[in-house]
């Protein structure tokens, strides 16, 4: 209820409301199913997802407007002349670049305003709780999901949910994050209870943004009444571990099959498979070698990998890159760095710094993995959180 009275009944309720969308957008995959079930509306489901989008949209519109500086709207209008002028001069791109305008520009881009206006220590409450909603959510999706003998045959052919964990991984790392600092025994346990989705979804990236990001966190920016004995503990713990690792990984092999869930991750552990890249580094190579050719001085232009049958580079630097060639590539490449170096230290408190961290690790260190910077929202969040730190602290 208080949380009702602080964020809902307020002036500013569709500004909250549109804050608390953009983190917890995920979701809206559970709203669809909810309105699937409803007469009459249950078979738009997808309309009725942009109707309420559109409407805490444009309600909220008049609030964020008031908060928009001129670096906003030069920020907004300058990825919109930069994607116009791709499809001028990169013309081999121009049906995924028409295909992607809407989502880039309407879904991903404006990402960049939820981290100008996002204060984390003003909305931790409801982000903590939007969390903890998305992963008991999707716990229970994922055993409903996984009764279903269709999709039980899908996973035995070897499928696995590489979409589903990365949406998750951001409230798990943050459920994580905030039971280190809180020393709150239920929000680490929630966080245990993502981790073991994610797992169970069988991809190896979000395991390892999650094990650096808690490994930094722990280590670097959580203290307390003797802590140094706590975490030397702990390091004596991981060698334990590591020594009994082989009877440890058979026991989750087993858990995880009896209830029915991947054990993919396990079984490439046991056999040292691990580190494999699947491919990747092929990518890597081929597309700097396209990257030697004489007449790409400006890159491929966004979403140039398509044209070659690739989705994205699987780097973060090579993104940058293959999109703008080596000049501009770099030049881009060295100002987003300072940005975000220059945020870590004028960052005048905890929250904001680790925050920081979190979403490097959400965004820069999960595109050596998968996906691409154009096409994830928290990468623009991050941006603008940057930004704001910036302006906020400058000296």
């Amino acid at each position: 209820m208080r949380l009702i009275r602080e964020y809902i009944l307020t002036r500013e309720v569709f500004f909250n409301l549109l804050i608390f969308l953009m983190w917890g957008s995920m979701l809206l995959a559970y709203m669809r199913g909810f309105v699937g079930m409803l007469p009459v509306i249950g078979d738009y489901q997808a309309e009725t997802e942009a109707v309420v989008v559109a409407c805490i949209v444009l309600l909220a519109l008049p609030a964020m407007l008031n908060r928009m500086a001129t670096i906003d709207w030069m920020f907004l209008m300058g990825c919109l002349c930069l994607y116009v002028l791709n499809l001028g001069v990169f013309p081999d791109n121009y049906d995924v670049l028409l295909q992607n305008m809407f989502p880039t520009l309407c879904l991903t881009v404006p990402f960049f305003l939820f981290g100008r206006v996002l204060d984390v220590k003003a909305y931790l409450k409801p982000m903590t709780m939007i969390s903890i909603l998305c992963v008991l959510m999707d716990a229970l999706y994922f055993l409903i999901y996984m009764r279903n003998p269709a999709k039980m045959a899908e996973r035995m052919a070897g499928e696995y949910y590489m979409y589903q964990a990365y949406r998750l991984l951001p409230h798990v790392m943050f459920l994580g994050w905030r039971g280190m600092k809180e020393l709150s025994v239920w929000k680490f346990l929630l966080s245990v209870l993502g981790m073991f989705l994610i797992l169970a979804y069988g991809t190896r990236g979000p395991l390892a943004c999650l094990g650096i990001f808690y490994t930094v966190c722990f280590f670097c920016f959580t203290g307390f009444r003797h802590s140094v004995w706590v975490k030397g503990t702990i390091l004596a713990l991981c060698g334990l571990g590591a020594v009994f690792i082989q009877p440890i990984l058979l026991f989750l092999q087993e858990t995880l099959s009896s209830l029915n869930m991947s054990t993919r991750i396990i079984e490439r552990m046991l056999v040292g498979g691990l580190t494999h890249d699947t491919g990747r580094g092929f990518i890597r190579m081929r597309l700097y070698e396209y990257l030697e050719r004489p007449d790409t001085f400006w890159g491929y232009g966004l979403f140039g990998c398509s044209r070659f049958g690739m989705k994205y580079p699987h780097d973060y630097l090579l993104d940058f890159l293959f999109s703008y060639g080596y000049l501009a590539g770099t030049i881009l490449l060295a100002l987003l760095s300072y940005l975000m170096l220059k945020a870590l230290v004028l960052a005048r408190s905890g929250m904001e710094r680790e925050f920081i961290v979190m979403l490097l690790c959400l965004t820069v260190l999960k595109y050596q993995f998968s996906s691409t910077y154009i096409a994830e929202g928290m990468f623009f969040a991050l941006l603008g959180y940057c930004t704001t730190i910036l302006i906020k602290n400058k000296p």
